[in-house]
């Protein structure tokens, strides 16, 4: 989740497709890919619906009634632009209105490719993740710098706090 244009589907599309294209539509509503992943420490492979949301304001009531369903969130920003940076707060709380207060959260900051361009420091966003007890990655989904290590972070997380511990059965 996050504001528009941060590049959530590049993120995403990057991740499940090591794909990146330079320009593209505004996702409207929602879309998800489905993804093998196999958790740290486990054999068991594991199919991982995650879901890709709009950041435009009109879409935040349908996004809204996936947070209780989800298991983890990644919050992402735009590296280059202060109000998206500003806006996670907005995206934090409403992670707790909605979610189940167990949700794994983890804050990406995306296009550090562009370090010339760069409005918010490493260190201002790792503070803001660690007051909201979240893991910090500067990512790049053009240059696919972090996008594994997040996305694995991210699933490893929700596997042992919400599936290894309990010994349940993953959805």
């Amino acid at each position: 989740m996050g504001n528009g244009a941060v590049g959530k589907t590049s993120l995403l599309k990057m991740y499940a497709e090591k794909k990146f294209q330079e320009s593209h539509m505004a996702t409207l509503g929602l879309d998800y890919v489905s993804k093998a992943y196999t958790p740290k420490g486990s054999e068991k492979e594991l199919s991982v619906k995650i879901w890709d949301t709009a950041g435009q304001e009109r879409f935040r009531t349908l996004t809204h009634s996936f947070y209780k369903q989800a298991n983890g969130v990644i919050i992402a920003f735009d590296l280059t632009n202060e109000e998206t940076f500003g806006d996670v707060r907005k995206w934090i709380e409403s992670i707790y209105t909605h979610a189940d207060a167990s949700i794994c959260k983890i804050l990406v900051g995306n296009k550090c490719d562009l370090d010339d361009e760069r409005k918010i420091s490493t260190e201002s966003a790792q503070e803001l993740a660690n007051t909201h007890n979240m893991k910090y990655y500067d990512a790049s989904a053009k240059s696919n710098l972090n996008i594994d290590a997040f996305m694995e972070d991210l699933m490893n997380q929700v596997y042992a706090t919400k599936f290894a511990a309990n010994a349940e059965e993953p959805r």
